[in-house]
């Protein structure tokens, strides 16, 4: 089983995006957001994402309708159905070849160090809950960076996907870390704020506030500094996945 066996085999099971890094570009990450603390015999970080569907974010987008389109098919039901089969057909696949796969949801770390939930099983260990930095993970997996927003952009289709993680102990053969400085002379987002970049937990401009099961984060992707950022990757080219109709960032 190589790294190509494993990008095909979760392209299979509906990812979209598969990249791959050993866990020790991880070194110097805190314990209690380390894939190491979860699987000390881990040798490789595995992270597949799937698409959202840019016409999810056509209501918010337009303001002629509800965010039903994007809570469901971009948000929730992506991440807990379709995001989660994927990650649980690769799991098993693996599984079948004789190697381990711990699977992961990808959990905003910054809010999750507000809600410990138990103490260390012994001393010297991290206390649970260990949560590995997602967007941290996808980067070093060589599939995208992390805009001036906070989100997440890959080359293919901008800020448009979600993103699971395995923790494998079969070393693969690592994806390069590229970073291209997609924000370089952007203010997009910055400048479509119509709370002035203040009130992102109270923005009614799109953003998701979400409940305790997701540590009660504000996911922008729809909001109007996420999609202001859309608009400009778009139009300066920065996205593979061509459509006929610019995305409007109003």
């Amino acid at each position: 089983m190589e790294a190509i066996d494993v990008k095909n085999a979760a392209r299979r099971f509906g990812a979209d995006l598969v990249g791959i890094a050993p866990l020790s570009r991880f070194d110097g990450v805190a314990p209690q957001n380390d894939p190491r603390s979860i699987f000390p015999q881990g040798k490789t970080m595995i992270v597949i994402g799937r698409r959202i569907p840019r016409g999810a974010v056509r209501g918010v987008e337009s303001g002629n309708s509800a965010n039903v389109s994007f809570t469901d098919f971009g948000f929730y039901m992506l991440e807990d159905q379709y995001l989660a089969k994927c990650t649980y057909d690769l799991v098993i696949w693996m599984e079948n070849q004789g190697f381990e796969a711990v699977p992961m949801f990808g959990y905003d770390v910054e809010a999750t160090t507000g809600v410990p939930l138990g103490a260390p099983v012994s001393e010297g260990k991290p206390a649970p809950n260990v949560y590995v930095d997602w967007k941290l993970a996808a980067h070093l997996c060589g599939l995208g960076e992390v805009g001036k927003n906070g989100l997440f952009i890959t080359p293919e289709f901008g800020t448009l996907q979600r993103f699971a993680m395995l923790i494998s102990d079969k070393e693969f053969t690592a994806d390069e870390v590229v970073t291209r400085g997609v924000c370089e002379g952007c203010n997009a987002c910055e400048e479509s704020c119509p709370l002035n970049n203040t009130l992102c937990k109270k923005c009614t401009a799109g953003a998701v506030q979400t409940d305790f099961g997701r540590f009660h984060t504000v996911d922008k992707i729809a909001a109007a500094c996420g999609r202001a950022c859309l608009a400009s990757l778009e139009k300066r080219g920065f996205i593979s996945n061509k459509f006929a109709t610019l995305f409007r960032n109003n």
